[in-house]
This record gives structure tokens, sequence and C-alpha cells, in this order.
């Protein structure tokens, strides 16, 4: 080989490697499991340290192992940035957000399942979604009270809430949410839904208004927070609330999140545990162990 020869192959060979490596780390910043927390309302140290260590737990993330709890962001002089927070596609325990003043918008873009294997108990009741206490009020140099805090809560790709309530209470600022067709997110489940008092600010939109997304229904005046569900036909009794058909033989499997289009655990939208090959499943066999939303074999 000659020189010129040998220096061509070397100069591909170590650009391949670079693109190789390129692409690794692109692989595996799309898919990351992260651990969330059971901690509430609760908190470590100073405020601001909280909220990095959010920000550090949760960055890049894509499925969260746990809970989701977003709280006790109420120092105003604190720079919030819950960007970090987009790349959430899926969560086995709950979502909280709570105690939330200094932030108007929580953007959970992507998230599309909240699981609901943990709930959070309040007011006699488990919820796997929660959004409380995110508003404070304070009176200018006239004496005139003004309300800041929460005003949109990003949820567009949210399709399923497996198990557990819905629960809004303490937002009078909180705009949208009245306008989200919630029936096909916790599809089966009756009373799942609560708005208790100050559950959002009512003036702000309703679903009346199709000039932005048709029926209406939306997470915030933006064509791209138009709620994105996936329709199905009224389920047979017998359903658990997902089905490819009205009749009591066209259920979705009992392992399939958001829907199906036939019975079996092969037919799912999307699992809601995990897929084994091309199976969805509730936990993983011998011989493989669960990485992300999927059994690895070893």
């Amino acid at each position: 080989m000659s020189a010129v020869s040998l220096f061509l192959f070397s100069t591909l060979a170590v650009l391949f490697a670079c693109v190789s490596s390129i692409n690794l780390r692109i692989d595996e910043q799309e898919e990351r499991e992260c651990y969330g927390t059971t901690v509430g309302f609760g908190y470590s140290g100073t405020l601001e340290f909280h909220y990095q260590h959010l920000r550090k737990r949760y960055a890049g993330c894509t499925y969260i192992h746990g809970n989701l709890e977003v709280t006790n962001l109420v120092d105003p002089k604190l720079n919030y940035d819950l960007s970090f927070l987009k790349t959430i596609r899926y969560v086995s325990g709950y979502v909280l957000i709570g105690l939330i003043t200094e932030v108007e918008r929580i953007p959970l873009n992507s998230l599309e399942v909240i699981r609901g294997n943990n709930t959070y108990s309040i007011m006699g009741d488990d919820y796997s979604l929660v959004v409380v206490l995110t508003s404070r009020s304070e009176e200018d140099s006239s004496g005139v009270k003004h309300i800041t805090g929460l005003k949109e809560i990003h949820l567009p790709q949210l399709k399923e809430l497996s198990a557990g309530k819905v629960l809004f209470t303490g937002n009078p600022s909180l705009g949208y949410i009245n306008t989200v067709d919630w029936e096909p997110i916790v599809r089966g489940r009756w009373d799942a839904v609560h708005f208790q008092e100050h559950a959002y600010n009512d003036s702000v939109a309703h679903n009346n208004d199709t000039s932005i997304c048709d029926g209406g229904t939306r997470w915030g005046d933006d064509r791209t927070l138009c709620q994105q569900v996936i329709k199905s036909t009224t389920c047979h009794e017998t359903c658990d609330g997902r089905c490819f058909g009205p009749g009591s033989d066209e259920c979705c499997h009992s392992s399939c999140a958001v829907g199906c289009d036939g019975p079996e655990d092969e037919q799912c939208f999307v699992c809601k545990d995990y897929l084994y090959e091309t199976h969805c499943v509730g936990f993983c066999p011998a011989r493989a162990y669960p990485k992300l939303q999927k059994c690895v074999q070893y």
C-alpha cells in the first residue's frame, strides 16, 4: 500500500470513528432514564439549591422512574428556567406541581403518559396529576391587589393517565385547562378529574374558540399547544377504557397504553410498562432487565 493510500485509509478510519462516536452520543441523549422523588412539598437546603438540584436531576431525561415533583419555586430573586422539563415523555409514578409562584409556564411539552404506579394522596383521594397553589397576591403602591403565578402548563402530547385522578386547585392565574378534553386521557374512569376552588382562570380561554385549534382544546395560546389525542369509538363496558371498536371482543390488551389497533399485546400504540421484543409486558421475564421502557436481554 502506497503512502498516499495509507494516509487516506487512516483518515477515513478516524472520520468513521468520530461519526460513530457522535451518533452514539446522540442516541444516548435521545433516551435517558432518571429517578424521581417522594418528598412531596418538602425540599433540602436553600431555595436556590433546591432549584439547581431539580435542573441537575431532570436535565435531558426522557423517562422518569418514579414521581416527578416540581415544587417550591417561590423565590422572586431567582431566574427560573424550566426548559429542562421539555424532554420528559413518560413518568411511571405521579406528577406533582405546586408551591410555584415565580414561574408562568411549565413546559412538559413531550410528556405522553403518566403511569400512576404511585399516586399522591391529598384531600382524601389518590392522584397521579396534581397542580396546586401556584399563585401569590401582592399590593401595589395604590393598594390594588395583583395576582401573579402560573399561567400555563404545557401538556399537548399527554394522552394517558393510566391510574389515579387529576386535581387542580389554588391556581387563579392558570388558563386553558378548562378547554382540555380530559375523557381520552382518563378514559374509562368516572369522576377522575377534580377542579376544586380556584382551579383555573376561566376568563383566559374557552373551547368555543376554535380559531387556533380544532375543537378549541389546547394548553396555551399557540398552535403547537393544541391538544393531541387519539380519538376512538365508545368502548364496551367490559373494556378497560381502551379499545379499537365498540364490541366486547375489541378491547385493547391490558398491557396497552393510549390505544391499540387490535387485541394482542403486540398491537399497542404505547406500552404501559415495558416492551419485550415485540410484546408489551408488565414486567421483564427471566434473563432480561428493564431499561427505560424496554426489556434488555443479557
